[in-house]
């Protein structure tokens, strides 16, 4: 089976689907539930089918934190062929049962937390195997303005859009938020909106199990009447699914073509919108506060009926674009600009400018005092680069990249103080060089002003079935940080200090090394020892290339 051409071909039923149901009229009417898809279910448990949603999950799950059963990746991929075979069994016979998500609690940036829901494994492939079929179903469906967790579409998109239509002349703006969107969600909006394209019984029942399959807290399962767990893999595109209705809603509000020339010509108003998942913005031409505000509380009666959902009071105004707006943590504004026109800015919001600050804070300072100054300085820079990828786009990122650099410079250096209890200027001679915290060529601090301004106003690539992208999102699972926990503290200090000491060459075949194509050997094992700290004595530490060490482990283990 061709997984690529199976989804073509589900993207060119859905779209005839589409089609058929809008080429009705009202002397031939059309039944809007004819050629809907069937036997999905069929699909779901084909070997093949079954075999890539593992293969998909298992890569992007590495590393990351596992369900209820405790199962990592590792452990899963060890007779894998066995185990997807009988989840591919249970399938077909209809005994398959999603076991309860693992409740995780994370903290959210306006100091709330933020509730996941983490499924099996095993429950991951089994849920890729569904959103593979509907995601060329639902496609077809969605509104070309709606780019949350779809393929070829991210935040960037998003903000380009709002800024492309405060130039093109729009004036109010309702900020709009879903009031636990992910939570609240209602299963009967969820299974109708399926429906409308689906005629599958079996596929819609398994659907319904994993919504109802229960939460686990503590040694408690708790039942799930309402609501998607963020953390399914599913779940974005149900999300989506529902909220969908209210694009086409908020199209239907709008001209377009010839009626958009003739409304321009009598000043009547005009609707466009932009919505990334559960946050988006209604932008309204030639119309009064006062439109504005009613049509803000038609959205909010829409979301009330058709989606079981409330607006969020404290997250949905009604502002002029003069006054500015925040939307996925940019600000955007029309200023007046150096010629004396109006120019729609984006700007880094205050909010994400204190956020970084105290991830910056996170990943160096407020950390155990026993782990290593290689990893904080990994971890902040880990901070530097997501934070400058997201933001490069916004006008005054450049004007704040020398600030943010001072300001991780002395973070970085107060951590290390405090954790070497030494004095600013022994650890300014020891570790500062070039204008940067330096502990190693291959561990640096990195720096915002490294990153350069992005204006990229290009939109969207066009869906293609089996070859999207997705944005990643961290906080849709409960991901370990790559430099985790799980090492020894102090370990990597130990590492570069033997790096260096053996000249950045394997011990074994001479081999050149780096930080990433190494590992530090103790020589006598650290289990005979007390403590890690006696075992990391310098006559005990050499440096082994990757293979060397899998060699030698290899050889001890047998």
């Amino acid at each position: 089976m061709n997984v690529k051409e199976v989804q073509r071909r589900l993207w060119e039923q859905s779209h005839q689907h589409k089609q058929h149901r809008e080429s009705g009229t009202p002397l031939f009417p059309v039944d809007q539930y004819d050629d809907r898809l069937r036997n999905l279910m069929d699909l779901i448990h084909q070997p093949q089918w079954l075999r890539a949603a593992a293969v998909r999950v298992l890569r992007r799950s590495h590393g990351k934190a596992p369900g209820v059963d405790g199962v990592t990746t590792r452990q899963f991929r060890k007779g894998l062929s066995g185990k997807v075979e009988n989840l591919r069994l249970e399938l077909k016979r209809g005994t398959y049962q999603p076991q309860p998500l693992k409740r995780v609690m994370i903290p959210k940036s306006n100091g709330k937390m933020r509730a996941l829901g983490i499924p099996c494994l095993r429950d991951k492939i089994v849920q890729e195997a569904i959103r593979m079929a509907l995601e060329p179903v639902f496609e077809v469906e969605f509104h070309d303005n709606s780019y949350g967790f779809r393929p070829n579409r991210n935040t960037h998109h998003a903000v380009f859009r709002c800024q492309h239509l405060m130039r093109s002349g729009f004036s109010w703006v309702i900020e709009g938020d879903v009031k636990a969107c992910f939570d609240e969600i209602s299963h009967q909006s969820i299974l109708r909106a399926v429906r409308e394209k689906v005629m599958d019984n079996k596929f819609l029942d398994l659907l319904r199990r994993f919504l109802k399959s229960g939460v686990k807290v503590g040694d408690v399962v708790m039942p799930t009447e309402k609501g998607v767990p963020q953390g399914g893999v599913i779940s974005p595109l149900l999300a989506n699914a529902v909220l969908n209705k209210l694009d086409w809603f908020l199209h239907h509000k709008g001209t377009y073509g010839n009626e958009q020339h003739r409304a321009s010509r009598f000043r009547q108003p005009n609707v466009r919108f932009v919505r990334y998942a559960d946050d988006w913005c209604v932008f309204v031409t030639r119309a009064s506060r006062q439109y504005a505000e009613g049509l803000r509380d038609q959205i909010r009666d829409f979301l009330r009926h058709e989606c079981g959902l409330e607006l969020s009071a404290e997250k949905t105004h009604v502002t002029h674009v003069r006054d500015g707006f925040d939307f996925l943590s940019f600000h955007l504004n029309r200023t007046t600009g150096q010629r004396g026109k109006d120019v729609p800015k984006i700007k880094v919001s205050q909010k994400a400018l204190a956020n970084v600050k105290q991830r910056l804070h996170d990943a160096m300072r407020n950390r155990p005092h026993q782990e290593s100054v290689a990893l904080r300085i990994k971890r902040g820079s880990a901070v530097v680069r997501g934070w400058s990828e997201y933001f490069r786009i916004a006008h005054n990122f450049t004007d704040l990249a020398g600030t943010l650099d001072h300001h991780a410079l002395w973070i970085a250096l107060k951590a290390i103080c405090r954790k070497n209890d030494i004095p600013t200027g022994r650890a300014m001679k020891r570790f500062y060089r070039d204008g940067k915290i330096h502990i190693d060529e291959f561990c640096e601090l990195e720096q915002f002003s490294k990153f350069s301004l992005k204006l990229d106003y290009r939109g969207p690539e066009p869906y293609e079935p089996g070859e999207g992208e997705y944005e990643s999102e961290d906080d849709l699972e409960a991901a370990f940080a790559r430099f985790n926990e799980r090492q020894r503290f102090g370990s990597l200090d130990v590492k570069f200090l033997t790096l260096r000491r053996d000249g950045y060459r394997c011990c074994a075949c001479g081999r050149k090394v780096t930080n990433e194509t190494s590992q530090v050997d103790h020589i006598v094992p650290v289990k005979r020892f007390a403590s890690f700290a006696m075992a990391s004595f310098d006559d005990n530490l050499q440096t082994l290339c990757l293979d060397c060490h899998k060699e030698k482990h290899h050889a001890h283990a047998s």
